[in-house]
């Protein structure tokens, strides 16, 4: 069994990276269902998982957090 770690420590919105932090670990999960991936949410990340953010036009990062929840991913 392959083991891979996303550290993710970008803002969730304003910037990219944690978007593409979770829509890599999304495909990764999709693609591989023998896989011990582990997601790390650090400094600006970490406020991706607090509840009831209202984001514009675009990606929802709380919903992208719910499909890799569902999917059993490990947050730190």
């Amino acid at each position: 069994m392959q083991k891979i770690v996303i550290v993710a420590n970008g803002a969730p919105y304003g910037s990219e990276s944690l978007f593409n932090s979770l829509r890599l670990a999304i495909a990764l999960r999709e693609q591989e269902s023998n896989l011990d991936l582990r997601l790390f949410l650090m400094s600006d990340a970490v406020t991706a998982g607090l509840r009831g953010q209202k984001p514009g036009e675009g990606y929802n990062i709380q919903q992208m957090l719910e499909i890799l929840t569902a999917q059993n991913l490990h947050f730190r």
